[in-house]
């Protein structure tokens, strides 16, 4: 091999290893943060417990390093969330939950909405269907998987 040959391929790789490492210091990707910030003012209109998920480039606006929430290390998608008992339902009543707040969330794989109150469930867009919409009205209860 030529070093020139050479040369083209060690600024290739060069080029990709700084394409990765930048795109991991991202963070989560946009649309998922907006989705998780409209949970948020959906779910726990205080801001108490969900108190550190912020839209605010001063703190931390990586919603991978927000509490309750992993993402996938290579993609940095959402695949966990768990929103177990957040809702306070005491004050608020129960919940009428929109399936299609979860659009976003293409790559996520476990959701736990239990104990939020959740009365009923409407699901009349994207991939959540009527199997999804009892996996969710399950999950007052149990913590789901979405295999």
């Amino acid at each position: 091999m030529t070093t020139k040959k050479m040369w083209v391929w060690m600024l290739l790789a060069l080029f990709t290893l700084v394409g990765e490492w930048y795109g991991r210091c991202d963070g989560c990707l946009e649309e998922e943060r907006i989705g998780l910030l409209e949970i948020k003012s959906l779910i726990d209109p205080d801001g108490f417990s969900l108190r550190y998920w912020v839209d605010s480039k001063e703190d931390i606006s990586d919603c991978c390093e927000w509490g309750r929430i992993k993402c996938d290390n290579t993609t940095r998608r959402v695949i966990e969330l768990n929103l177990f008992g957040v809702r306070p339902v005491k004050s608020l009543g129960g919940w009428v939950l929109n399936a299609s707040l979860f659009l976003p969330f293409k790559e996520l794989q476990s959701l736990d909405l239990s104990l939020n109150g959740i009365a009923f469930c409407y699901a009349n867009q994207g991939w959540f269907n009527v199997y999804v919409v009892i996996i969710i009205l399950l999950s007052e209860y149990y913590t789901v998987r979405l295999h």
